[in-house]
């Protein structure tokens, strides 16, 4: 071979051909790692190999005789298993029988039932348990769960049960979520989630709570709907027929009450809306919900008086009717005298006028009256003394007048009795030695 050939024209062109291959290689490796990079600064999803799916057919997981079903329900958790995790620690593998894996229960060859809570989960939660076609408990509240509620879960149409509270959950509601027409309990409470409620969600029945939240704008007048076309006679269903209780408290919701919420159609037993920014009076249509438990508007910005159809409700102890820190004016209604079995009645820190009911005395089973920082005038009742029951009288911070009425001595059980900042005169009674 003669090493000092000339090279030919053929060969320089060859040799600028390997040349700018090798160039435009660098300029590729460079330009991809560059792109990459900045798919992670501004945290774009990168694109990912396709995880290659376990097989928990003639497995330990499955029992025999195998079902094609539970298998597809096996398969289904464990390509979740690290997602849903995140940093905890799950006993899910093909080696150990399903039915002993945490949390997951089976039935008639089923998953139907996950209850992950207080695991210290850290993960997001997958669309995939959308899969779960069964399920009908899903439990994966007290958590750390980040990342959005997937759409996916208004697909599992058996679904009863639904706990994703206390977790840092973010991003919206999902309507979808209004879909799921078995669902009896639906707890989304004390997470971070933003946007406005769906007014999908008055289809559903059972609890809805969603306090705790960063939720925005109106409540939607479709909650008062309740689901009232549930069949009643399908035996899968635990049939309550309308909604139970909702909780939209510690939320950042705005305008009025819907008058709705009071349709008498409801077996509402809890509502509370407190700590909002709501406006507008207190629909009267809320004393048509004679089996309600709890009542709690307190902390918004309500005006207008006090409805007397509240004197309609059935209030257990120790729940309560709260009215407190509003902007509330006009007198208190002597038909809350009415009351049954109430135990909380708060009253405080609004703008209300005129005299005490002594009709307030008949609340025998009343623990705790609030009355104080308002307007309010005239004498103290002396029938607040056949409560014999009470534990907290707050009438201070008014414009009372007269003598303090000997027969406050008669409540053994009173704690706290504040009568400061009023314009009472006479003796302090010795009877409240007693």
């Amino acid at each position: 071979m003669n090493r000092n050939r000339i090279p030919s024209q053929e060969d320089t062109v060859m040799k600028q051909n390997i040349e700018n291959k090798r160039v435009s290689a660098v300029i590729f490796f460079f330009g991809a790692t560059f792109v990459l990079a900045l798919l992670l600064i501004v945290g774009m999803p990168v694109p990912v190999a396709a995880q290659t799916t376990i097989s928990c057919a003639n497995t330990a997981a499955i029992p025999n005789p195998e079902s094609a079903s539970l298998i597809t329900d096996c398969e289904t958790l464990l390509g979740l298993k690290d997602t849903l995790r995140g940093s905890a620690s799950l006993n899910w593998s093909t080696s150990r029988l399903i039915s002993q894996w945490t949390g997951v229960t089976v039935s008639s060859s089923h998953v139907t039932k996950l209850v992950l809570r207080y695991k210290g989960l850290t993960g997001s939660i997958p669309a995939q348990l959308g899969n779960l076609s069964q399920l009908r408990e899903l439990w994966l509240n007290n958590n750390q769960l980040t990342g959005t509620i997937p759409t996916q879960l208004g697909s599992l149409s058996r679904l009863e049960r639904l706990y994703l509270s206390q977790n840092r959950l973010t991003g919206t509601i999902p309507p979808e979520l209004g879909s799921l027409s078995r669902l009896e309990r639906l707890y989304l409470s004390q997470n971070r989630l933003t946007g406005t409620i769906p007014p999908e969600l008055g289809n559903l029945s059972g609890y809805l709570y969603l306090g705790g939240n960063r939720l925005t704008g109106s409540i939607p007048p479709e909650l008062g709907s309740g689901l009232l076309d549930i069949d009643p006679d399908d035996p899968d269903i635990d049939y309550e027929g309308s909604l139970n209780g909702l909780d939209l408290s510690h939320n950042r919701l705005t305008g009025t009450i819907p008058k709705e919420l009071g349709d008498d159609n409801l077996d509402l037993l809890y509502l509370d809306l407190s700590h909002n920014q709501l406006t507008g009076s207190i629909p009267k249509e809320l004393g048509y919900l004679d089996l309600l438990n709890g009542l709690d508007l307190s902390h918004n910005q309500l005006t207008g008086t006090i409805p007397k159809e509240l004197g309609n409700l059935y209030i257990g102890t120790p729940s309560a009717l709260d009215l407190s820190h509003n902007q509330l004016t006009g007198t208190i209604p002597k038909e809350l005298g009415n009351i049954r079995f109430i135990g909380n009645l708060d009253l405080s820190h609004n703008r209300l006028t005129g005299t005490i009911p002594k009709e307030l005395g008949n609340l025998s089973e009343l623990w705790r009256l609030y009355l104080n920082d308002n307007q309010l005038t005239g004498t103290i009742p002396t029938q607040l003394g056949n409560i014999s029951s009470l534990q907290h009288l707050y009438l201070n911070n008014n414009q009372l007048t007269g003598t303090i009425p000997t027969q406050l001595g008669n409540i053994s059980n009173l704690y706290y009795l504040h009568l400061n900042n009023n314009q009472l005169t006479g003796t302090i009674p010795t009877q409240l030695g007693n």
